[in-house]
């Protein structure tokens, strides 16, 4: 005759603790999953939601590293406010008036509104509602000038490097030389002129000593067009490849600046100037991975 086994049975209380233990587990799971992944892609969904309101165009491709605008960056006749903005911006600039431009960057999720606050900090951790949000939204730095004829020399614009691929995490599209010959021309549009912009460097930098030595790539004032074009040469420096697109003294340039993950405070940054007027053809063919790189 077979012994039953003696099952010892669970007391109420260790009962309740065991099911609100699972409901809490399985809650902060559920909340990890919407914080890390659902939260980022419904403020991606969001972002792409609003270029029905801007009559936004895509970046010019480039065909065997030759990129070429049969246009010659000839300035479209656009209908503008009394402000003197392009009226294209008028919806979304309703929605938030810190709205100040539009970053594209060619077969990336990067096509997104660029917004303006009074410093750094506030956009890093709010959307273009102004809500909290840890995805933040693009933004240009407080210090530079958009208006024509202002002296912003280096225009900067910061987002986060989202592990889920949102935001400005495609910019890693760059570490890639054929993505690059591909794809050498973004578009950054402010609510003043359309523009696009030619990337000539894509390079490290720390904001921290305990990781490297900083270099101060946010600089926005230039006393001389020496101590501009010293700047372009230590960007140069430190490209992570070697591109044959010339920048003067009288071009203007464009960060896209966001984390990188290789080391601790390091940032990734993309460096382009501005496609000159009349400028119908680019060769960045001969674009090569650098040899020996500056890194922090």
């Amino acid at each position: 005759m077979s012994k039953k086994k003696n099952r010892k049975k669970m007391d109420p209380v260790s009962r309740v603790i065991l099911i609100i233990s699972a409901i809490v587990f399985l809650g902060s799971g559920g909340y990890l999953v919407y914080k890390y992944f659902g939260e980022p892609l419904l403020e991606q969904w969001e972002l792409s939601s609003y270029k029905k309101d801007y009559d936004s165009e895509e970046p010019s491709t480039a065909q065997d590293g030759v990129w070429s605008n049969d246009d010659g960056q000839k300035e479209k006749e656009e209908e503008r406010l009394e402000d003197g903005t392009l009226a294209s911006f008028k919806t979304i600039r309703e929605l938030n008036s810190d709205v100040v431009g539009w970053i594209n960057v060619p077969n990336t999720l990067i096509d997104y509104p660029v917004v303006q606050a009074k410093d750094n900090s506030f956009y890093l951790k709010h959307n273009i509602n102004k809500d909290y949000n840890s995805s933040g939204c693009p933004f240009l730095d407080y210090r530079n000038n958009i208006k024509p004829g202002s002296t912003t020399r280096n225009f900067i614009i910061y987002g986060h490097h989202r592990r889920n691929g949102t935001m400005f995490a495609k910019l890693t599209s760059y570490n890639d030389i054929e993505f690059y010959k591909e794809n050498p021309v973004i578009r950054f549009d402010t609510i003043y002129e359309r523009s696009e912009w030619v990337v000539f460097s894509n390079f490290r930098a720390t904001t921290s000593w305990a990781t490297g030595t900083p270099f101060n790539y946010i600089k926005t004032d230039f006393k001389s067009d020496k101590e501009f074009t010293d700047f372009v040469g230590e960007i140069r420096k430190r490209s992570l490849i070697t591109t044959p697109v010339e920048v003067t003294a009288e071009d203007d340039i464009l960060l896209l600046s966001t984390c990188s993950y290789e080391k601790t405070q390091w940032r990734m940054i993309i460096a382009a100037r501005r496609v000159r007027e009349g400028e119908s053809e680019i060769d960045v063919s001969s674009a090569k991975k650098a040899s020996n790189p500056l890194m922090p």
